[in-house]
């Protein structure tokens, strides 16, 4: 992908169902998605839409603006 998603598309895409990347959305949402290949339409009815693997990468990502959890080291 060539540039990063938008604050929109990021919202869907860390709304998607943990499990099965199962994604909600308006139909515009969603094909924008699927032409930056972070979502795929099934073919068979209901023709849901799901997270890719790099959608999957990408909502494991650290968000942009939110600082990461530190971590802290065990006080003996």
């Amino acid at each position: 992908m060539a540039k990063p998603p938008t604050a929109a598309q990021r919202r869907i895409i860390e709304a998607a169902d943990p499990v099965t990347g199962r994604l909600t959305g308006s139909e515009a949402q969603l094909t924008a998605l699927v032409r930056h290949r972070l979502a795929f339409r099934h073919p068979r009815p209901p023709h849901a839409f799901f997270l890719t693997p790099t959608g999957h990468r990408i909502r494991e990502e650290t968000p942009v603006g939110r600082p990461a959890p530190e971590q802290h080291a065990p006080v003996a």
